[in-house]
This record gives structure tokens, C-alpha cells and sequence, in this order.
């Protein structure tokens, strides 16, 4: 009796904690992004540096998820992140120390983006095969909904915080605050009490390594909608690499600055938050999740083609807009895919997606930052517009009937 009167509740005690580290660890970590990137391109002041580092460091996430997945469908996903969380606090508090006098080397600053690198690839492979099985069943989409809330929250309430931080105390200030916020955020993971299924001894076994890997190349290989939409999504995240070329627009016009690129990050994690609350307050009917969809996909081509043109105002609008819709976008593919793929395939799975991404990623950013030393920026965001639109056809629109059923979905 006492179970049908309970009422179901997505704040269970698992993922509660899982909530609790992921928000600790990202309020320092949205500041260190911008710190990085902001400090890389003030002391090499060129674009194609920036893309460069930006590449560079990118090249474990390429690397890296094939040779890793199977390993972590294997073990204990939890103990993987709350090491590696662990792990990361007391190297980001040595990065603190080494960069206290204000010292930068690209080369040293391209060594440490690698090792945080490594890291979230790692830590990325095991969360994410993790987190749908802290879910209550029938909860998905207002799980996803929350998950993906928690940093463009961070974003909006920490970014500006961050920005007068970082500008006061410095790159090694935000390392040490960091370093501090992960070592506390793995103490609250650990206490996730979870059953999985786990190897007593780690074995690298070479042949049965990359079988597993051939195992998610053939699941996507008779998946036709995932693998559509795995590639459309490679596109697009060439085409993102033209947000490499923001921060030095702002740094060279005469009337923005820095504080006014912190304010358009902000803008757009206020579109990801409240995209976030319509996802866990409102169900979208099934029959236009795909509609939804392809409609957000023409609408970043479009905004994103003539961002440069704005005057701010109406960039801070379109950042805003972006945030929102993409975010109802991303719960709608993530949900999907996460709703037809087995469990055991998940880490395999998402590490075939994160390294076409990666080097979709990779070479967009290369791409960027070689043509804005060439050409104007707003010319190079008109041709990634372009990109998209060519990618929407091909990939989405061409297999609709099989990706509509893939979207269209009860999760």
C-alpha cells in the first residue's frame, strides 16, 4: 500500500549528490574557461594562435573516447569520476602555484590544456553512461532537462562574478579556486550508492579492447537515424568553431570589451536556463520534436551567419534566443538517442560521437582562426552559416522519414 500512494520524485538521493558535485565543480569552471581563453589570446594576440591552442588541446578528445569506452562500460563509472575529480582538484592547485608570477608560455599553457583535456574525456565518457541510470525510469526528459540546466546556470550567475575575479587576481587565482570547488565536489559523488556491474581485475585485453570498439561502429552502422544525426552534428560543430573569432572582435572594436563578452556568454546560458525550466516544467508532444528540431537547426545557421553585423543589443538578444532553442534541441537529440541504445553500448556509443565531434571541433576552430587573419569575420560567419545549411539538407531533411521516428519518440 504504502508504494502506490508514494509519489514518484526525480530528486532521489543519487541524483541529488550527482547534482550537488556537477554544480560545485562548474562554478569554478565556467570562470577558467574564460580565463584561458581570454589570457591565450591577450598575450599572442592573433586568431590563428588562439584557434591553434584551442586545437591543440582538443586532440585527447580525438584519442582518446575509442580507446577509453571500454574500459569504462567495464568498470565502475562512479569511482572513474569521483577519482578523476579528485585527481584534477590538486593538479589545477600545482597549475595554481606554477602561474602565481603571472608566467605564460604558450607551449606550457597548451601542456595544461592537454591534461585537462585527458581528463574530461575520461571523466565526460564515464558520466555521461553514468547518469541515465541515476534517473528514475520514466523521468528522462526532466532529468536531461535539469542535467543540462546546471552549467548555463552557473554561466548566468557566476560568469560576471567571475570576469571582476579574474581580472583582479589573475589566471592562477581561478586554477586555486577551481582545484578547491572539484576536491569538495568529488566528496559528494562518492557517496552515490549504486550497483553496477564491474570486472574484480583490470585486464587490458588488446583483442577484446578494440572488439568492443568495432562493436559501436557496427551498432551505428544499422542505427541509420543515430548515425545521421551522429554526422548533421559533426557539421554543425565545424560550424562552431566561428565562436573563436568573438572574443577577438570584442578585444579590437572601440566600444566593446571583455566585461561585454562576458555579458554575451551570460545571455546565452540565460536562454540554456530558462530553455532548461520549459523542458522540466512543459512536455513537447512527440508528434513535433522533429519539427522543433530542424526548425532550431536553420535558425542557428541564419542568426549565427550574421552575427557580426548586430549592433550588442541585438547580439545579447540573438545569444539569448540561440541559448534557448538550442538547449530545447540538445534534450530532444540526447533523450532520444539515450532512450533506443542499450546501457552496455552507451560509453562505446558516446565515444564514437565525442571523437567526430572532436575533430569536427578541431578543425573548425583551425579553420576560424586561419581565416580571420585572412578575411572579416563577419565573411567567415556567413560561410559556417552556409556550412549548416548544406548539412540540414543533406544529413536531416534527406532521411527525415528515419530521423523523425528516432525524434519523434515517448521518453
Amino acid at each position: 500500500m504504502r508504494g502506490i500512494f508514494m509519489k514518484e520524485t526525480l530528486w532521489t538521493k543519487n541524483f541529488t549528490l550527482i547534482m550537488l558535485g556537477t554544480v560545485i565543480s562548474a562554478i569554478g569552471g565556467v570562470g577558467l574557461s574564460l580565463a584561458l581563453s581570454v589570457t591565450v589570446y591577450d598575450n599572442t594576440q592573433s586568431t590563428w594562435l588562439t584557434g591553434l591552442y584551442s586545437a591543440l588541446t582538443i586532440i585527447p578528445s580525438i584519442l582518446l573516447p575509442v580507446l577509453i569506452s571500454p574500459i569504462v562500460d567495464r568498470y565502475s563509472r562512479k569511482n572513474i569520476i569521483v577519482t578523476l575529480d579528485l585527481v584534477l582538484g590538486f593538479v589545477f592547485l600545482l597549475f595554481a602555484w606554477l602561474t602565481k608570477t603571472g608566467y605564460f608560455n604558450f607551449y606550457f599553457y597548451v601542456l595544461m590544456g592537454l591534461i585537462m583535456n585527458i581528463n574530461g574525456v575520461i571523466y565526460g565518457l564515464a558520466y555521461d553512461s553514468l547518469f541515465p541510470n541515476l534517473i528514475p525510469k520514466g523521468m528522462f526528459q526532466k532529468g536531461y532537462a535539469i542535467g543540462n540546466l546546471i552549467y548555463p546556470l552557473t554561466n548566468v550567475v557566476v560568469l560576471p562574478v567571475a570576469t571582476v575575479i579574474f581580472h583582479h587576481f589573475g589566471v592562477a587565482f581561478m586554477f586555486m579556486l577551481e582545484g578547491i570547488l572539484l576536491i569538495v565536489a568529488s566528496t559528494f559523488e562518492r557517496r552515490i550508492e549504486i550497483v553496477e556491474t564491474t570486472n574484480d581485475k583490470i585486464v587490458f585485453d588488446v583483442k577484446s579492447h578494440f572488439e568492443d570498439i568495432r562493436d559501436g561502429f557496427r551498432y551505428l552502422k544499422h542505427e541509420r537515424a543515430i548515425w545521421n544525426v551522429y554526422l548533421f552534428f559533426v557539421i554543425m560543430m565545424f560550424a562552431d568553431g566561428i565562436h573563436i573569432l568573438i572574443y577577438p572582435f570584442f578585444e579590437k572594436s572601440a566600444i566593446l570589451s571583455v566585461v561585454g563578452y562576458s555579458m554575451l556568454l551570460s545571455f546565452q546560458s540565460a536562454g540554456y536556463m530558462f530553455g532548461g525550466f520549459l523542458h522540466y516544467y512543459v512536455k513537447i508532444p512527440t508528434h513535433l520534436r522533429f519539427a522543433i528540431s530542424v526548425f532550431v537547426y536553420f535558425t542557428f545557421a541564419f542568426l549565427d551567419a550574421l552575427f557580426f553585423f548586430m549592433p550588442f543589443v541585438i547580439m545579447l538578444l540573438t545569444k539569448f534566443v540561440l541559448g534557448f532553442i538550442g538547449m530545447n534541441s540538445a534534450n530532444i537529440r540526447v533523450t532520444s538517442i539515450n532512450n533506443k541504445i542499450e546501457d552496455h553500448m552507451r560509453g562505446r556509443l558516446n565515444a564514437v560521437f565525442q571523437t567526430m565531434v572532436s575533430c569536427s571541433i578541431l578543425l573548425g576552430k583551425l579553420v576560424a582562426g586561419w581565416l580571420g587573419e585572412l578575411f572579416p569575420y563577419s565573411t567567415v560567419a556567413i560561410l559556417y552559416g552556409m556550412i549548416i545549411v548544406v548539412g540540414i539538407f543533406v544529413y536531416i531533411l534527406k532521411n527525415t522519414q528515419v530521423v523523425r521516428v528516432l525524434y519523434n519518440q515517448e521518453v
